[in-house]
């Protein structure tokens, strides 16, 4: 599945004190009436607990220069607040945490989780909806790293000495 290019989000919950994050990529539109999104969540995950307990998420859908910010939510054995250290955010409609500067967020309830293999599938309601100011690109996954939308040779090829030659072709 690496072959194929994915949008980076961070998935973010707060209940009962905690608060909490991770990076995913294995997120997509469900529904548009009613609006519904999903995500996978590895069934080890702080994340996958609090959102079934929590019964609610947000999407934080990532520009092409948050991919520190991507990284840093990534990490496995990163937990809770320290996590938000430095990030400024606000509290969404059910208390959620909104990254600032991310394309769009989303606030969803829980509908219903699945879990398949390892992981658990949450099916989330969209209740509230915001863009950013932030302007540019989207962060993308591809082949184990992360690229943009901008850099459509570097995507396509996957091998800058080639996107650069192409470049110079043209």
């Amino acid at each position: 599945m690496g072959m194929f290019a994915s949008g980076v989000t961070i998935v973010t919950v707060a209940h009962e004190g905690q608060m909490h994050g991770m990076t995913a990529n294995s997120v997509m539109s469900v529904s548009l009436r009613p609006p519904l999104v999903a995500v996978a969540v590895d069934e080890r995950a702080l994340t996958n607990t609090l959102i079934r307990e929590a019964g609610h998420f947000a999407l934080n859908i990532l520009t092409e220069d948050q991919e520190q910010l991507a990284e840093r939510f990534a990490k496995p054995r990163a937990r809770g607040a320290e996590l938000f250290d430095g990030v400024s955010f606000e509290a969404g409609q059910n208390g959620d945490p909104l990254l600032d500067g991310c394309i769009g967020r989303v606030s969803c309830e829980l509908t219903s989780s699945h879990v398949e293999g390892d992981h658990s599938l949450f099916v989330g309601r969209a209740v509230a909806f915001s863009s950013s100011s932030a302007e540019g690109n989207p962060l993308i996954f591809y082949r184990g790293r992360f690229s943009s939308v901008s850099c459509q040779f570097c995507i396509v090829r996957n091998d800058p000495m080639v996107a650069l030659l192409a470049m110079h072709e043209s």
